[in-house]
């Protein structure tokens, strides 16, 4: 990912300050509910992912004043970019991926405000058998049923490979699930937090670490993205994301028969609402609704979460091999054809929906699903048990 030359210098301005004596000046800002700098939202946000890393004992107390004074008094656009340069500080590496066409990486907020099945795993895997290279970054469940690494290796899928591996998946296969720990060493610390009995009690406090993860998150270091968000953030999040330096981006909120329902997916239940960056720059906040396009409205207990991976997984398994034609599949077709959208391999969101589809009819996306479970060294095996015991 390639920020702006603004964002250069004030990373430079950052390196300048003094951490310690600066936290203080940020503290005493935040509690008069005034806005950070970059630089100096890039300090907070960089001392706290670093402590993270370290599981020093103070982290608590610094993540839950910094993000839960952000969340209170909504952090600016200025806020997240500093935030989103802290986090692209602290990778271990960066991918060389050796393809000519577009890559797209896609994921969302979690939060929603009802358990979805796992959309986003199946969807990149639906969008790349049907010629996207379409990645996506997993992790552990924090808020939902069933996270993205545990669908992907319930499924058979090695998320732990190694960086050629990973490059190695995209190249071949055109897509790759895998965990985002790999490369953020404050990734597994956090969700070790995020599983501790009092975490669920933070989480509403705690918004604007979502939303840093939701406009930073980008281990693959691609330039297009499709970002899920569970509350009404979109045009904030699509400005981040311009000035961290995308060409193209969607970033969507889905909605159900009211605005208190609300997902992290582009939505078959009610409207969704999409904050696009186009490659010229200009951005467009717009609504889907999935009659348009062709698609039946569903009501919530259709694409409920299974309460175990491998529920879940069984139902990710129907949906990719085309058993499961019900309001699950549109909901997942619906958001790979934004992701093939968003890789160009079609010129609007209904093509792409009738693209995934005949991909999906003709075998192509539970072949990927084998494909990518052999390639990154998986477990075949795993993904045949499932198979065997809805036969």
């Amino acid at each position: 990912m390639t920020y702006d030359k603004n964002l250069d210098a004030h990373n430079y301005q950052a390196r300048e300050f003094d951490s310690k004596n600066c936290l203080s000046h940020i503290f005493d800002k935040l509690s008069k509910h005034e806005d950070l700098t970059i630089a100096e939202a890039e300090i907070g946000a960089g001392r706290i992912l670093d402590d993270l890393a370290r599981n020093t004992p103070d982290t608590l107390a610094l993540l839950t004043a910094f993000f839960g004074s952000l969340t209170i008094k909504d952090p600016t656009v200025d806020e997240l970019a500093g935030m989103a340069a802290a986090m692209e500080a602290t990778k271990r590496f960066k991918f060389d991926f050796n393809v000519k066409k577009p890559l797209v990486t896609a994921g969302g907020t979690g939060g929603d405000t009802m358990p979805t099945i796992n959309v986003t795993t199946p969807a990149v895997i639906v969008a790349a058998s049907a010629g996207s290279y379409a990645l996506k970054s997993g992790a552990r469940a924090f808020s939902s049923k069933t996270g993205s690494s545990d669908l992907a290796v319930t499924l058979g899928i090695n998320v732990n490979s190694s960086r050629q591996v990973v490059e190695d998946c995209v190249e071949k296969l055109g897509v790759t699930v895998w965990a985002s720990e790999g490369v953020y060493p404050w990734m597994q610390p956090l969700i070790e937090l995020g599983s501790k009995e009092f975490a669920s009690i933070l989480m509403p406090f705690l918004y604007s670490l979502r939303l840093m993860i939701a406009t930073a998150l980008n281990p693959f270091s691609v330039k297009r993205q499709m970002r899920g968000l569970s509350k009404p953030f979109t045009q904030k999040v699509v400005n981040v994301l311009s000035k961290c330096g995308y060409e193209k981006a969607l970033v969507v909120c889905g909605y159900g028969n009211t605005n208190d329902v609300r997902i992290d997916e582009c939505s078959n239940l009610g409207k969704t609402v999409v904050s696009e960056l186009k490659s010229n720059g200009n951005i467009d906040t717009y609504e889907i609704h999935a009659e348009e396009i062709g698609i039946r409205r569903a009501r919530i207990e259709e694409v409920l979460a299974g309460s175990t991976h491998l529920e879940n997984a069984k139902i990710a398994v129907r949906i990719l091999s085309g058993v499961d034609r019900s309001a699950r599949r549109d909901l997942v077709l619906l958001n790979a054809a934004l992701i093939l959208y968003l890789a160009d391999e079609v010129k609007n969101i209904i093509d792409g929906y009738e693209l995934a589809n005949q991909s999906v009819d003709e075998g192509k996306a539970a072949q990927k699903l084998r494909e990518l479970i052999v390639s990154s060294g998986g477990r075949l095996e795993t993904l045949n048990s499932i198979i065997n015991s809805q036969s």
